[in-house]
């Protein structure tokens, strides 16, 4: 016997009724330290890629100069 629509849709009733934010939590904009945890990333990410990227062009131009 095959399940019917209405028995997955009780089985799964916690998925499909979830709310998008739950009332318990704060509002991204609301709370400045995740806002602060984020600037901080993306500066570090930022100087991880520069950092990087001077490694990558100082051995690309040794390799070039050496022929």
């Amino acid at each position: 016997m095959q399940p019917t629509y209405a028995d997955i849709h009780n089985r799964y009733r916690s998925l499909t009724t979830r709310s998008v934010r739950p009332d318990n939590t704060t509002g991204f904009l609301e709370n400045n330290q995740h806002v602060i945890d984020i600037a901080r990333s993306l500066f570090l990410s930022s100087l991880m890629w520069m950092a990087l990227a001077i490694i990558v062009y100082t051995v690309y131009s040794m390799v070039a100069g050496a022929h």
